[in-house]
């Protein structure tokens, strides 16, 4: 089965695909997908989410994989631009390590180099699969994602449609995640970022990450949290579009 997407923008520019967050959908990117209407935009379900739960959750490789199927089949000949938040950016790094001779440039947001004490993740994961169905839960952890109230119904269709194995099986797997092998030999411009305002892993991560690939660049977004492009579209969009173009970065930014 090939993964669910959402084809917009102008299908004769180069390609941008954009890959969500664990537990997320399509809808996340809805900021990105207006602003990026002069690009041919790709916005992707990933295994175990939305219009792709019926795709078991394997790993990050296949995931990853899954997404080289869809470029492969539906994007033949030219440039493809690759955005990632969170579970969407680990599984461009594994994009980036297995199949890089088709991504231009790569903007990987939220992505994780180490992890907390296995035991934690794994009781974090225990509780938010056993909560993340409920009135309660949904409402709790869209307000630690800090989701606007009128992105409410979108998260809640979002909840509804995923795996909730995939999603054990996806929290099962950050317990004992290893960074792919290659990165080193990545040779696509890749931005790493998180929010100013992020858990200090994922800021330790931004700095590991960009120390690792050659071609890469870490900074930090002021003022804001983990999945911050609907925080703040402005500045992500900016950013988004300066580095697929080659262009200097918003001046807002923090240099990792």
């Amino acid at each position: 089965m090939k993964l669910s997407c959402t084809r917009s923008g102008n299908p004769d520019a180069p390609a941008i695909i954009f890959l969500h967050g664990s537990a997320m959908g399509q809808w996340m990117w809805h900021d990105q997908i207006e602003h990026f209407a002069d690009y041919d935009c790709y916005n992707v379900d990933l295994p175990g989410h939305g219009g792709s739960n019926q795709i078991a959750w394997d790993s990050f490789n296949q995931a990853a994989d899954c997404v080289a199927q869809l470029i492969a089949e539906d994007i033949p000949g030219k440039p493809v631009n690759v955005v990632g938040m969170s579970l969407g950016a680990m599984v461009g790094l594994f994009l980036l390590t297995r199949h890089p001779q088709r991504i231009e440039r790569a903007v990987l947001t939220g992505a994780i180099a180490e992890t907390p004490p296995r035991w934690i993740i794994k009781l974090q994961g225990g509780v938010m699969s056993a909560l993340l169905t409920t009135v309660f839960g949904k409402k709790l952890f869209a307000r630690m994602l800090q989701l606007p109230a009128d992105a409410m119904p979108y998260y809640e269709a979002s909840i509804d449609a995923l795996s909730i194995p995939a999603f054990r099986r996806i929290n099962s797997q950050l317990a004992e995640f290893t960074l792919p092998d290659g990165l080193e030999a990545v040779k696509v411009p890749t931005l790493f970022v998180t929010g100013e305002k992020d858990i200090a892993i994922n800021h330790r991560s931004v700095k590991i990450l960009a120390q690792k690939v050659p071609e890469a660049l870490g900074v930090y977004a002021p003022g804001v949290h983990h999945g911050w492009n609907g925080e703040d579209p402005v500045l992500f969009n900016a950013m988004t579009r300066a580095w697929i173009e080659g262009k200097a970065l918003p001046e807002r930014l923090i240099p990792a």
